[in-house]
């Protein structure tokens, strides 16, 4: 069989030719970090969705952890049906994601209502979308893909991840302050109806 054949049968061939030492490309390398970030963002809100509804932190805490283990394996031992199952993955997440900011989920506390979209939930989502178009153009490909040997590439490679970093923290960070503000407001309006005192609002539901 010669060696376009072998490498159309099997992306991940492309890769290992192109960087045997270490056997890492540009391409697992970003996928796993853009992996990473999402998993962190689910890990950081799993807590408040427990406490939401039980079905909601089991979601969030599977797909953080699927995420999490998902980067590791294509860091280690990539594979076209390990890309696949992360391609698939992440759509699902984004599906359910769509479902829930338009029509709403059918199940949880208030069924059948959207709810409204924040940055976190945006910016983990972004994240989901780059891992699917990554995925299905790592699997199309058929020219190698960049090495991680290269000054550029790692500097690139590095810009990514600080960006990475840096914008995850900062919309994990926003949406606690949001929240916290929000349970603030409403703790106020409790107080105020519970004291029936003048000058203060009182909540009729």
């Amino acid at each position: 069989m010669s060696t376009i054949a072998r490498a159309s049968a099997d992306p991940m061939s492309v890769i290992a030719r192109t960087n045997p030492e270490p056997n890492v490309s540009a391409a697992q390398a970003s996928l796993a970090a853009l992996s990473i970030a999402a998993a962190a963002i689910h890990f950081a809100v799993m807590g408040e969705h427990f406490a939401e509804y039980m079905a909601f932190g089991v979601f969030f805490s599977v797909v953080a952890w699927s995420q999490a283990v998902w980067a590791v394996g294509v860091m280690v031992r990539p594979s076209r049906g390990l890309l696949l199952v992360g391609l698939v993955g992440n759509a699902l997440v984004i599906l359910v994601w769509l479902i829930s900011r338009t029509t709403g989920l059918p199940i949880g506390p208030e069924p059948g209502a959207p709810e409204p979209a924040a940055f976190v939930d945006v910016f983990s989502t972004i994240l989901e979308v780059a891992i699917v178009a990554g995925t299905a153009m790592l699997v199309l490909r058929r020219r190698p893909t960049p090495s991680m040997r290269g000054l550029p590439v790692r500097l690139g490679l590095a810009v990514l991840v600080i960006a990475l970093a840096v914008l995850t923290t900062w919309s994990v960070a926003a949406g606690a302050t949001s929240a916290g503000e929000h349970g603030i407001d409403h703790g106020d309006h409790h107080d105020a109806a519970s004291s029936g005192r003048p000058g203060f609002a009182s909540d009729s539901l």
